[in-house]
């Protein structure tokens, strides 16, 4: 393929998933009433037992049970922090990144709770691992809150994606350290204590503090989802009420251990991760976490710079050669380009589509120098491919362009197969202008030229008529670029 064509014919798509958001299945449907339902009713129970304690409230120990329970539901919501982060990873989304580390921290925690359940790696009660879960859930409640805020100021995204290995880092390192605070019972964690101080202590402050965020989170997922409901949505905001229920259990009634009213907020935090765990698994496996996605996520304008690599001649020599060697040859060049374009200079690769490929610059937002980041990954791309080029000189040669500018990044397509590509003038100009490049050569345009540091060696090519532009275009063949520090 000698020309990478960029366009594609989404308008439908991009309407039928219009309609499906703004009218949800059936079965969509089916499970928010049934979410709801067990809103209304669930926390009827704890209300109950807790007005008549005496005579509803029995005692059940069992450590065995205990552990099981909770180590699983614990490993349930971790995998679900790990499952939604990589989602956000991928489409650098920062409201279900938030939702990760919320996940992620109840996970972490309620891990811990377990293996500090008398018995079990300990004997008798250690009170860092008794208070345990109220902690987690109160990193939670942090970020699951600021994940429903997270889109009340357009820096704020961005920023919590630039900073999300630190993020995740501290939630792990949070963990580590409790659990090394708990084990060896160091101060603060010293001493007789439960899972709920009395009413005015600080540990019940906390939780109250926790209900707090979960709420105002829930209300707020609420108001921005009510005119495109779905099942995963809902079990967000069912999520955090019943969370919410949970740490209110804890102020109340936590210091009546191993009794029902102690197990019952228990059994909230449970219920939530399998309303979650249920909703999740309902989804569209190669996108599960969708329908979460920022606006923003879904369409924003950004200046980047785009890189077009195509081989020239590439359909005489599939014609020339064995399938077998065609395959090869592919092999080898992509091979070298994609961990030279994404980990060397931080480019993102868009697509290979045969001969081609497509790659992004400052998709994020967090790359000031792209320009020069594209220009430096298209003359490394070439010099290693000539390289390769020299022990198979049958192989066909490269040619890139480079341009720079805004383009839209939009979500089209919908279950079944959802793609997020660049489109514009701009990636457009830069298919141009890879097709103009000579073999084995660097074609870049002019907004690109005015992102590169001074010493950059080129040779103009002023006026170049290009297909589907009424105007010329000014371009540059890159030659060289100065050495960095």
């Amino acid at each position: 393929m000698d020309h990478l064509d960029i366009r594609q014919h989404t308008h439908g798509d991009a309407r039928a998933d219009s309609a499906a958001r703004a009218h949800p299945r059936p079965r969509r449907l089916g499970a928010a009433l049934i979410g709801g339902a067990v809103l209304v009713t669930l926390p009827l129970v704890g209300l109950v037992s807790l007005l008549l304690q005496s005579r509803l409230d029995p005692h059940f120990e069992n450590y065995r049970f205990h552990f099981l329970v909770f180590g699983f539901v614990g490993a349930l919501a971790f995998v679900l922090g790990y499952a939604a982060g990589q989602a956000a990873n991928r489409r650098h989304d920062a409201r279900v990144f938030l939702l990760s580390l919320a996940f992620m921290a109840t996970g972490g925690f309620l891990g811990l709770h377990a293996l500090g359940t008398p018995d079990i790696l300990f004997s008798g009660d250690r009170p860092g691992f008794q208070v345990a879960i109220p902690i987690g859930l109160m990193v939670s409640a942090v970020f699951a809150a600021g994940s429903a805020f997270v889109d009340i100021r357009p820096s704020i995204a961005p920023a919590v994606i630039r900073r999300r290995t630190l993020l995740r880092a501290a939630v792990l390192i949070s963990m580590g350290a409790w659990f090394v605070l708990a084990a060896t019972g160091m101060p603060p964690l010293r001493g007789e204590t439960d899972e709920a101080a009395s009413g005015g202590g600080l540990l019940a402050a906390t939780a109250i503090a926790g209900a707090v965020l979960y709420a105002v989170g829930a209300m707020r997922y609420r108001r921005l989802y009510r005119h495109r409901w779905s099942t995963l949505p809902a079990a967000v905001i069912a999520c955090f009420v019943l969370l919410s229920e949970a740490l209110i259990g804890v102020a109340v009634t936590g210091e009546r251990k191993w009794h029902a009213s102690w197990w019952e907020w228990h059994g909230l935090i449970i219920t939530a991760y399998l309303v979650i765990g249920l909703a999740v698994r309902r989804e569209w496996r190669d996108e599960r976490f969708r329908y979460l996605y920022l606006p923003t996520t879904r369409e924003r304008r950004q200046v980047i710079s785009v890189l077009f690599g195509d081989l020239v001649d590439f359909t005489g020599f599939a014609e020339r050669a064995r399938p077998n060697e065609v395959a090869a040859a592919l092999n080898a060049y992509w091979s070298t380009a994609a961990p030279l374009i994404t980990r060397r200079f931080g480019g993102e690769l868009e697509k290979f589509v045969g001969d081609g490929v497509l790659a992004v610059f400052n998709s994020r937002g967090d790359q000031p120098d792209h320009a020069e980041r594209a220009a430096r990954a298209a003359l490394e791309l070439q010099r290693e491919l000539a390289a390769l080029g020299e022990r198979h000189p049958d192989w066909p040669p490269l040619r890139v362009g480079v341009n720079s500018g805004e383009a839209v990044m939009r979500e089209i397509g919908g279950p079944g197969h959802v793609a997020y590509p660049v489109v514009g003038d701009t990636v457009n100009t830069g298919a141009r202008l890879e097709q103009l490049a000579p073999a084995r050569g660097v074609l870049i345009g002019e907004s690109t030229y005015r992102g590169l540091p001074p010493g950059a060696v080129v040779a103009p090519r002023i006026g170049l008529r290009v297909k589907g532009k009424a105007e010329p275009l000014d371009a540059y063949l890159l030659l060289a670029l100065p050495q960095t520090a």
